[in-house]
């Protein structure tokens, strides 16, 4: 993946259903439901974090351009690297952090 795919990406995400945004400790974060499923890191144009099930994050870091975000790795959150990842690839797993993030919203 070029640089030049992590802008369509995030706008993907931000035409997803009820998607808010807020910065946060360097990362231009998105919300569903009030809970947060992806940040794009404000210094670089290539890495993402991704909050996860558990054994979705187990099993995504299998992948060597992905691993456990060192911020978040109990809570699920694994950090991609935009550059190694498919842009296809990285929507399936900002998909999938979206749906977990309204299952959490409607748990709580």
């Amino acid at each position: 993946m070029t640089p030049d795919n992590y802008e369509p990406i995030k706008d993907n995400v931000k035409d997803m259903d009820g998607v808010t945004t807020r910065p946060m400790f360097g990362y231009q974060c998105f919300l569903v439901s009030g809970k947060f499923f992806v940040g794009f890191y404000n210094k670089s144009d290539f890495q993402i974090i991704i909050r996860l099930p558990k054994d979705q994050q187990e099993s995504a870091i299998k992948d060597s351009a992905i691993k456990p975000f060192s911020h978040g790795a109990k809570m699920g959150w694994v950090e991609l690297d935009s550059r190694h990842v498919a842009p296809d690839t990285v929507m399936k797993y900002i998909s999938k952090g979206y749906a977990y993030a309204k299952q959490l919203a409607e748990n709580t």
